[in-house]
């Protein structure tokens, strides 16, 4: 949010640093993939790993009492295991299963990064991380499937995508539709971006040395369950009243060259709690290599 809406507010910061393999895998896990209800013959199947953190906090952190109408103090850290399967026989689609593990509290070292970071930048500290939630494991399964259309092969296409969440984190379903115009689009799935968010993976193949193109989506969702808003599972700790309905609008440009790739988003979000006053925007910056 540094860099978007300029303050601390609310999804404030999130890192991820993840891994994808070429197509050879070893044959237990080809086994097990083709147990999966979109395998097929000739796929080609990558695995993801990826490890990660989120911090969440309320617009005011200059305060030390519990803010009751805004939303918790929250940090996650995490572990994404998962599998990419790019099948082009007949209308290319690409579909990614994910298991994420992880933490939610003071254990997952949220609150120590984001004073850290203040100190960095020479910002008052957050003063209100006694509120944050309490310390609890999470799981979810996490799927989706993108079509990637192509209007000008190589050059525009439209990719839509639709998935679920099901886990002790969230839980939600969701749909959406971006728009890619460039040169080279055919090098990636879109852009990568942390989830809950729209298409694309870490994952890229260039058919040129340079390639680059510009994209506009939207994503929404159904959400039955939010941790970071509805509080500790044991009811125990500060929750808001989160909506159902959030949906996102992004933009932005993708760049690469020979082994690199660089990638720059801009995201509008939708009022996630009803006492939340405007919605949130926030930017995702992307580096990646190609080893």
């Amino acid at each position: 949010d540094l860099w978007a809406s300029g303050s601390d507010r609310h999804y404030t910061h999130g890192t991820e640093i993840s891994y994808i393999s070429d197509t050879y895998q070893p044959q237990w896990l080809t086994s097990a993939a083709s147990m999966l209800p979109f395998y097929a013959t000739a796929t080609e199947t990558r695995l993801a790993i990826a490890i990660g953190q989120k911090i969440f906090t309320p617009d005011d952190l200059s305060r030390k009492d519990l803010i009751v109408d805004d939303r918790p103090y929250a940090g996650w850290l995490y572990a994404d295991f998962g599998l990419i399967t790019d099948n082009r026989n007949g209308l290319r689609h690409v579909d990614k299963i994910d298991l994420v593990v992880g933490t939610v509290g003071p254990d997952s070292g949220a609150e120590s990064v984001q004073r850290e970071i203040h100190k960095l930048l020479d910002s008052d500290p957050p003063m209100g991380w006694d509120n944050q939630l309490d310390n609890e494991v999470t799981l979810d399964l996490v799927y989706q499937r993108q079509w990637m259309l192509p209007l000008i092969d190589n050059h525009i296409d439209i990719v839509p995508l639709v998935g679920f969440d099901l886990g002790t984190a969230m839980r939600y379903v969701n749909t959406g539709l971006s728009l890619r115009a460039g040169s080279g689009i055919n090098a990636d799935y879109g852009p990568p971006l942390m989830r809950p968010g729209a298409p694309g993976s870490g994952y890229f193949q260039p058919e040129q040395y340079f390639y680059w193109y510009f994209f506009a989506g939207v994503n929404g969702r159904y959400v039955d369950y939010n941790l970071f808003l509805d509080g500790n599972s044991d009811g125990d700790s500060h929750s808001v009243d989160a909506k159902e309905w959030v949906g996102d609008i992004q933009a932005g440009l993708v760049m690469g060259a020979g082994r690199w790739r660089f990638s720059l988003t801009n995201i509008l979000r939708t009022r996630e709690f009803d006492t939340q006053s405007d919605p949130d925007e926030f930017g995702s910056i992307t580096i990646s290599y190609r080893i």
